[in-house]
């Protein structure tokens, strides 16, 4: 006898087994029969790492009567309570039973079942029998015993596949490798894998959708048959895309391998069927219009310095593909880049603006196009906003697979407009010094705004008002179109406290929102700030004595110039397809215009009499 071996557990979980009589109810005058009675046990399993053999013994006893044979079968598992398999009481059990004289016979129990498509590596058995007298009345209460086996591991399937007459070992990945041609023919072994004896059978199928081919989804216990030719002909061709084969086999254990269909990364093996198409970008081509009169030049973009067109012009973008030469094309012989098409789609983003991020889809979003159907070279025009872009292109070719590596430019849209020079001028038309930290003094005693402050009649008060002006000049690129420049300004104070001097917000109007210039390029802002005293101070002492806290202080000015106005159109993106002018989407102009670099300068104020 063997001994037990790693990677099997064999476990007896009970026995049962019915001595108690049972009578069938009948009339006094009727000779009543008992049911006979069925016992059962077994010697030690002889197991191995994928099977055990169990040596069953029983013998049945019937007290008004005599045995005569006897009925079994192995169940997948006991059931507590009631019992699963009774032939005495349910037909369906009676068809499933097993005929025998015997009082003894040696059962192979496997470690191994298929839950759903699923297997486990642990199963549990039962073995049921029950004695049948000389009448045929079967033993109500069968004798049972369930046996619980595992092993260490499932089998497993690897795969070779021959595209082109090159055998290539196969290497699972979530994004497929192997690419054969459209029309070639291909194959694919497998070979099985086990450590529970040896592979016995295998079975093949078919995962890609509308693909049917001879033989599938069979158990075939012939160990040689395990290649798939595709022939892949013209007149019977896979469908360009992933074709996806899956694979199991059988081992003596009766474990079979898994095939995980969801991720393809067990059982299954995936080649593409017709290579990419490659799309290479030619030549860019920018119009832009000064004063009513056209310009086109050409733009370098293979310096890898992003280039910049102007505000509303237009880019015409040349390409060219060509299809793989290890395809078979069917649409021209003399001319296959006849089957190229193209389609066209961009990015927008804006670092300024984190709200600008969009993406076109595909366009044509139906189908493709091709202007020129006897070349395979073509081109679009796009509309040039004021954002960056990647625009991307992509061939497709006769069976409808696109590049999967589209080729792309990146273009910034609008030149930055530029902030020539800040003046900050004072009440008595001087100039300060921004080059340093210069001083903003006012004189308590020089002509100045003053009078009575009249707002509160109750509380009539003295004031005097002093003035200073806040004056910028900047200019947009000069490709940009005719009347672009400054058109916005945007600026900031904040004292040497860090924080912001909310103060002069109010004296202008600026602040955090953008405000027009008194034309384009040119920003004019009056400051002013209003001293009020009581009456009876007619020298101002009370004002001196409690000068506001940034008099003294640093007071800095942050200043910023836009290209766009405050009520600026909507920017229409359109796009050029087949010669026809097509409106892709809008957003707002305003909000993504071009700003000039920041200008911060620094100085005092100082009040003195």
């Amino acid at each position: 006898m063997k001994t037990w071996t790693k990677g099997v557990f064999l476990l007896s979980l009970g026995l049962l087994a019915t001595f108690g009589a049972c009578r069938r109810n009948a009339p006094d005058l009727v000779d009543r029969n008992e049911a006979p009675e069925t016992e059962l046990w077994y010697a030690p399993p002889d197991s191995t790492e994928f099977e055990y053999l169990v040596h069953m013994y029983w013998r049945g006893r019937d007290n008004d009567g005599a045995v005569e044979r006897y009925i079994w079968t192995i169940q997948d598992t006991l059931v507590e309570g009631e019992l699963s398999w009774n032939p005495a009481q349910r037909l369906a059990d009676l068809r499933t039973g097993h005929l025998t004289t015997r009082t003894d016979s040696i059962f192979s129990f496997t470690a191994f079942r298929n839950v759903a498509g699923v297997g486990v590596k642990k199963n549990r058995q039962a073995f049921y029998i029950a004695a049948i007298d000389d009448r045929g009345v079967i033993d109500p209460t069968p004798a049972a015993i369930e046996f619980v086996a595992t092993i260490d591991e499932l089998p497993r399937i690897v795969f070779t596949t021959y595209l082109g007459g090159v055998a290539r070992p196969y290497q699972a990945s979530p994004v497929p490798r192997d690419t054969v041609g459209m029309y070639r023919p291909f194959a694919v072994s497998y070979h099985g894998i086990t450590t529970n004896g040896q592979v016995r059978a295998y079975r093949w199928r078919v995962l890609t959708s509308g693909v049917e081919l001879p033989g599938a989804d069979e158990w075939t216990e012939d160990l040689s048959d395990t290649v798939r030719s595709i022939t892949n002909a013209v007149s019977d061709p896979i469908p360009a895309g992933v074709f996806s084969l899956g694979v199991q086999c059988r081992d003596d254990a009766n474990a079979e391998s898994p095939i995980d269909a969801s991720t393809a990364s067990e059982g299954v093996v995936q080649v593409v069927v017709n290579f990419d198409p490659d799309t290479r970008i030619e030549h860019l081509l920018n119009n832009y219009t000064i004063n009513d009169q056209v310009f086109s030049r050409s733009i370098d973009f293979t310096d890898g310095i992003p280039d910049t067109l102007p505000y509303l012009s237009w880019l015409r973008i040349d390409y060219a593909a060509w299809d793989d030469p290890r395809d078979s094309v069917l649409c021209s012989p003399l001319n296959p880049d006849r089957c190229i098409d193209f389609q066209i789609s961009y990015k927008r983003v804006s670092a300024r603006n984190p709200g600008s991020v969009g993406r076109s889809a595909w366009l044509p979003t139906v189908g493709a196009h091709d202007t020129d159907s006897l070349s395979a070279s073509d081109s679009n025009t796009v509309s040039i906003g004021t954002v960056e872009y990647d625009f991307f292109v992509r061939a497709i070719d006769e069976n409808g697979t696109v590049d999967g590596t589209p080729a792309t430019v990146h273009i910034v849209g609008n030149y930055d407009p530029v902030l020539d020079s800040v003046n900050v001028i004072n009440y008595d038309g001087s100039i300060l010094d921004l080059s340093v930290v210069d001083t903003l003094t006012w004189d308590w005693w020089a002509p100045a705004d003053s009078g009575l402050d009249l707002s509160d009649l109750s509380n009539i008060r003295l004031f005097k008002k002093f003035r200073f002006r806040l004056r910028g000049r900047g200019h947009d690129h000069p490709l940009d179109p005719t009347g672009s420049g400054v058109k916005t300004w945007r600026y900031f104070f904040a004292t040497d406290y860090g924080t912001p001097a909310q103060t002069f917000w109010t004296l202008a109007r600026a602040g955090a929102t953008w405000v027009p210039g008194v034309t384009v390029d040119v920003l004019d802002d009056a400051f002013e700030l209003t001293f009020k005293y009581p009456l009876a101070d007619r020298k101002g002492d009370s004002v001196f004595s409690a000068l506001p806290g940034y008099f003294g202080r640093d007071l800095t000015v942050i200043l910023q110039g836009r290209d766009t106005a405050r009520d600026e159109p909507l920017f229409n993106q359109q796009v050029f397809i087949n010669g026809e002018e097509r409106l892709i989407n809008s957003y707002p102009t305003e909000q993504f215009g071009r700003v000039t670099a920041d200008t911060t300068f620094t100085f005092h104020f100082r009040i003195v009499r």
